[in-house]
């Protein structure tokens, strides 16, 4: 095809077709050209292909080319994607669409995983009611938006649900939901952990398992407990929902994926530097997370808070797409500094 053009072009003799899932039935010679479906194994004396847009047939055996072409051109080479003896893919790999379709193409019909784990979820409270459509809670109850929440929390993490549980404030109640749920290889709790007379999710802990650490100097989410019962790992994150959604990304998360097999460097959401919009007040003492929106604005990755940060507030949770991270001794954050991000 040297010197190929449309104002000159080359013309060489039709030999045949080959389709895709074929073999040729003969080698190319000088001067030959076979026309060949994408997908097609190049036949021997071949070593490059004209896009057939480039070409034109003349008659039953002669095609013409209009483009000159180089050796290796439009080919792609056996072994280009991964090489004899190369490693695919390493323990504690995600299995997402990409390494299924590498697996296929390797031939691996079936591959050994990591069982996804099975979490039970308790909401606790007297306070709290059932969902009903249309029905309006009863003076002095609210809506059990924990026991929601978390169920969704861990199904996103990849998860299975053991069981979905509420009870009381009571201490019977709490050990008997508690021992129900030992078959579970986790068992999450929201609420009942923080110091009143009513909380009883710890000392019931206590007595059927060992606590291993209570209580985090971060806002939102102090009053966590972490211990287990036999071998299920159990996680007492607090009763205000935000910080039972705060407390489970930064705790309860990472563990699910460690038991679920992931490499170590993989057990965290990523985290970013962004340029925080707005100013931040913060009091010394503990770590805060804050609910932001991180976004890019002429080319710069910029957070603004998304509104009131207490920690029963929803509201502010549901535009929330990250968490900006201020450290335990800052005073605060003025807008145009930069700082880190927690990406949801």
């Amino acid at each position: 095809t040297l010197g190929a053009h449309i104002s000159s072009p080359v013309y060489l003799k039709d030999v045949g077709e080959i389709n895709a899932g074929q073999l040729a039935e003969k080698t190319l010679l000088q001067g030959e050209a076979i026309r060949i479906m994408t997908g097609a194994p190049v036949p021997p004396g071949a070593d490059a292909i004209v896009m057939i847009e480039d070409t034109e047939r003349i008659d039953f055996d002669r095609i013409e080319i209009r483009e000159e072409t180089t050796t290796g051109k439009h080919i792609r080479l056996a072994g280009e994607d991964v090489a004899k003896g190369q490693r695919i893919l390493l323990s504690g790999v995600l299995i997402r669409p990409a390494e299924i379709a590498m697996l296929a193409t390797m031939g691996r019909a079936e591959v050994l995983v990591h069982r996804m784990p099975r979490v039970a979820v308790i909401s606790t409270g007297d306070e709290v009611v059932e969902i009903e459509t249309g029905v309006e809670p009863p003076p002095g109850k609210i809506r059990n938006s924990n026991q929601y929440a978390l169920a969704a929390l861990v199904r996103e993490a990849g998860g299975e649900i053991f069981s979905l549980t509420h009870i009381p404030d009571d201490l019977e109640a709490t050990e008997a939901a508690l021992r129900e749920c030992a078959g579970a290889d986790v068992i999450v709790t929201a609420g009942g952990v923080s110091m009143g007379d009513r909380d009883f999710v710890k000392p019931a802990l206590e007595k059927l398992g060992s606590l291993d650490l209570w209580r985090v100097a971060m806002k939102p989410g102090k009053p966590l407990a972490f211990g287990r019962i036999g071998k299920t790992l159990f996680f007492g994150l607090p009763g205000n929902p935000v910080s039972a959604m705060v407390t489970f990304e930064l705790f309860v998360r990472p563990a699910l994926w460690k038991l679920a097999g992931r490499q170590a460097e993989r057990l965290a959401r990523r985290t970013v530097h962004a340029t925080l919009t707005h100013s931040v007040s913060h009091a010394p003492g503990r770590q805060e997370y804050v609910r932001v929106a991180t976004f890019t604005q002429d080319d710069q990755l910029c957070c603004t808070p998304t509104g009131a940060q207490g920690s029963g507030i929803l509201h502010s949770m549901t535009f929330a797409d990250s968490l900006l991270i201020i450290p335990t001794e800052s005073t605060g954050i003025k807008a145009g500094e930069q700082v880190r991000v927690m990406l949801l």
